[in-house]
């Protein structure tokens, strides 16, 4: 638990962003166990409060502050976006890290689904919209098209360079276009 670690304890901080990496360092200090919202409560009734405490680590030789942990857990999410996981617990973040790592498996795995339900997306368009089909008509056209004239392009200059060098073969100068 947050509440627990000591001075020299390592903490670990996941970040998970497109390029997910792990940082760890010891403990320096570890605030006493406060209130996260501090209110006042009514006469005789003991409030349930959720308890955090401010962890100081030291990372790369700078320390860093993690505010508003709570007390009584081995990890957390912190930052605005959550994509950073704070632990004192190996076990813990060898958890979030295989989870993180399923997570994206399962997507990997999902694609063939999803790029059949767009292929079905696409078809029910089509039938529902005529302009729909005839716009991808045109694009299929056109590329087809595009790709026709690059060939062309391509065979072209092809046969220039076998021109060019049956000319050599055979002896015969160029011919200049400007000659009369």
């Amino acid at each position: 638990m947050f509440q627990s670690l000591r001075t020299n304890n390592q903490l670990y901080i996941l970040h998970k962003d497109a390029n997910p990496f792990i940082e760890y360092g010891p403990v320096v200090s570890v605030s006493a166990p406060k209130p996260k919202y501090p209110m006042a409560s009514p006469m005789g009734q003991l409030p349930q409060m959720e308890m955090v405490v401010d962890v100081v680590v030291c990372i790369n030789g700078q320390n860093t502050t993690f505010q508003n942990l709570p007390a009584g857990m081995d990890i957390a999410d912190f930052g605005q976006n959550g994509n950073i996981v704070v632990s004192c617990s190996r076990d813990a973040m060898n958890n979030e890290v295989a989870s993180m790592k399923q997570k994206s498996i399962d997507i990997i795995n999902s694609m063939d689904f999803h790029n059949s339900v767009i292929a079905g997306c696409d078809k029910m368009l089509t039938l529902l919209n005529p302009e729909f089909a005839e716009k991808q008509r045109q694009e299929q056209e056109i590329s087809s098209l595009k790709g026709q004239m690059a060939e062309m392009s391509k065979n072209m200059s092809d046969l220039m360079e076998l021109n060019k060098r049956l000319m050599e073969q055979l002896g015969v100068a160029e011919t200049s276009k400007t000659k009369k």
